[in-house]
């Protein structure tokens, strides 16, 4: 599976695919490395790269982690595809929010008729057990709301529609 993980400001493409033993094959920046991972606490990874011994605490964070390798800590930003995927629909159509996915729709969270600004979350979409919120791609107001909450929702569904 590919993700992209954001560092600082450098964003950066990470392929990972599980092998048959149990390891992993991680290819970052063109490198492939060898993978074997333990993870003893939920905080804390044990791992073997291409040998060499590597331990490294990560604590979860809203779109990605915190993570600490040898004492020193850093952010890092995490979006697999299917975030992605969910992340970039609501920029189809000029203000007309759109699911690529199929999914459930969990929670409306501004009313028609509210003010929204760009990148604001509108509402909440479940779709391959991941709540996604869904971002407002321009600002203006919330002209139209198409959905209700609890509803099933396909792929191409127009979800609401927003006037600059």
């Amino acid at each position: 599976m590919r993700y992209e993980i954001t560092i600082g400001e450098r964003t950066r493409t990470v392929d990972v695919e599980a092998q048959k033993d149990g390891c992993f094959r991680v290819t970052f920046d063109g490198v492939t490395h060898v993978v074997d991972l333990a993870r003893p606490t939920p905080e804390a990874f044990q791992m073997l790269i291409d040998g060499g011994s590597w331990e490294a605490g990560a604590v979860r964070l809203d779109g990605g982690w915190m993570v600490d390798v040898m004492g020193l800590s850093t952010e890092v930003g995490v979006v697999d595809p299917r975030r992605k995927s969910l992340r970039l629909s609501g920029a189809q159509g000029g203000g007309t929010m759109i699911t690529q996915m199929p999914g459930r729709i969990v929670r409306l969270l501004v009313a028609p008729g509210s003010p929204v600004k760009k990148g604001q979350p509108v509402l909440v979409v479940e779709a391959m057990k991941m709540e996604n919120e869904m971002k407002a791609p321009v600002e203006g107001v919330l002209a139209e709301v198409y959905v209700n909450e609890g509803q099933v929702v396909e792929a191409g569904l127009k979800l609401a529609r927003i006037e600059g």
